[in-house]
């Protein structure tokens, strides 16, 4: 039998990305860590701004990592990412190969002056010992997979002929083209109708299935973290505050921002007038509140405690872990 230990596949330690500005220091992560398990997926909530992007791009080191380890396990050895040169073949290789994403904009990650076929071949044909026709066929076996119908009509095709969901569904093909251990898949969702979305996450999991493939999902909404994720990060400015397994997080949250955020979803069959929203805005990332940095907004706020330090960690079990005063943290 399998151990547990032997399932993760990626680790995140202590991970920091910094970006040093005229106006000052913005901590976009600020010591992040998780572990990822092979064909799970890991939901990473909260709102714009929080460094959910931020963190994903960190992994596949298109962010300059301030600190931390990245730690890539794969056949028997230990990779650390966050000690390559981000511009080193080997890192190259593992882009794309390895570790792929799906970008929260797909009319923007696609070229306009070249085919969606020649970008997916592409990258085939930088991880795959393949030639350029046997590479075409792979791309437009790709874009079938992903429901595109006339593949190999739409591999002619450019960004700006296809429609958003079908340009997403291009980029999950593109994403997928090398049978990745872990998808990256940013707002995978974001200005899509309701319809398509439901087909995207539905052709995600589907994927997942058959490829065995981790996803990190990225996403602001609690809907489609409740439907995919087998585990949840909730992150608030730069940090997880609260850490479990779905059913935990969405039946026993602990801290007050992941039950804000919670409260904040309509619900079938329950008549309300308005939904609740989380008072206040996201802090100023140039001046950052001393303390808890949910404080200003927080019901559950202790003057003298949770404007004085930051909580530590608490393990509510060996699952479940949140940052709060609430459950000690100090």
């Amino acid at each position: 039998m399998t151990n547990q230990g032997e399932n993760i596949f990626l680790e995140v330690k202590n991970l920091k990305t910094h970006f040093h500005l005229d106006e000052g220091t913005v901590k976009a992560v600020d010591g992040v860590s998780f572990k990822m398990k092979k064909g799970k997926t890991f939901g990473v909530v909260g709102e714009s701004g929080c460094g959910k992007s931020v963190t994903a791009r960190s992994i596949l080191r298109l962010e300059e990592v301030t600190d931390g380890e990245i730690i890539l396990h794969r056949n028997g050895e230990t990779l650390d990412l966050a000690k390559m040169p981000a511009t080193s073949e080997e890192l190259r290789k593992i882009r794309g190969k390895e570790i792929s994403m799906i970008f929260q904009e797909p009319m923007t990650a696609f070229s306009p002056v070249h085919t969606i076929g020649s970008q997916i071949e592409e990258a085939i044909l930088l991880h795959q010992d393949v030639d350029q026709e046997e590479a075409r066929k792979i791309a437009a076996e790709g874009l079938r997979r992903v429901g595109i119908p006339k593949p190999e009509e739409r591999l002619d095709s450019y960004s700006f002929e296809l429609s958003g969901g079908m340009l997403q569904r291009a980029m999950i093909s593109m994403a997928i083209s090398c049978n990745p251990n872990l998808l990256i898949a940013d707002e995978p969702t974001t200005a899509l109708d309701v319809t398509i979305q439901a087909q995207i996450l539905d052709l995600l999991l589907q994927l997942q299935e058959e490829l065995g493939m981790a996803i990190m999902l990225i996403t602001h909404d609690m809907g489609v973290v409740a439907e995919m994720a087998d585990e949840v990060a909730v992150m608030y400015l730069g940090k997880i505050v609260e850490l479990a397994p779905v059913e935990k997080l969405f039946y026993d949250p602990k801290h007050p921002y992941t039950r804000a955020l919670l409260k904040s979803i309509p619900k079938v069959g329950v008549k309300a007038n308005r939904l609740e929203s989380i008072e206040g805005m996201v802090p100023d990332p140039y001046n950052l509140p001393k303390g808890c940095k949910f404080h200003p907004r927080c019901p559950s706020y202790i003057e003298g405690v949770c404007d004085a330090a930051e909580p530590s960690e608490v393990e509510i079990d060996s699952e479940h872990r949140v940052s709060c005063f609430l459950y000690g943290g100090r």
